[in-house]
């Protein structure tokens, strides 16, 4: 049971084509293009038995539940700056993705400890001149 890396650059790809343009990545949080790459990624977490939830700032959390107390947290963000690099950012998020479908695979829906991907919200802080929002708001 593999990773399948080719799915991940397929699915970077369909985003590209989705949220950019010649220019770049055009994914600035809040923006109508990032909430279409939020509602495309979501749909790629619907595949999964998993815990979706957005908490107060805005970050998109996948939970993989596991068997034991113990949790992993994998994050990134699907966010870019205007003109943005078409993987940063959201080359975690699909790697993250990708690790959950295989530990789904391999552990039959519960891994030996429960894994959590976060998308933090507005990490470039190119809407509003402040980055690191959503994983601020985490970390306190």
């Amino acid at each position: 049971m593999p990773l399948n890396p080719k799915r991940t650059l397929n699915e970077l790809e369909e985003l590209r084509a989705l949220t950019g343009d010649e220019n770049g990545a055009q994914r600035v949080a809040w923006t109508d293009t990032w909430l279409a790459a939020r509602a495309w990624y979501k749909s790629k977490l619907e595949e999964l038995p998993l815990e979706v939830h957005q908490d107060g700032a805005g970050n998109l959390w996948a939970t993989l539940e596991g068997g034991s107390q113990r949790k992993l947290i994998i994050g990134s963000h699907l966010d870019s700056v205007p003109n943005g690099g078409w993987l940063d950012g959201c080359l975690g998020v699909l790697a993250g993705l990708e690790v959950l479908r295989r530990l789904n695979e391999q552990y039959g829906g519960k891994p030996p400890v429960t894994v959590r991907l976060v998308d933090w919200a507005d990490e470039e802080g190119a809407r509003f001149g402040r980055s690191l929002l959503g994983s601020s708001a985490c970390a306190g």
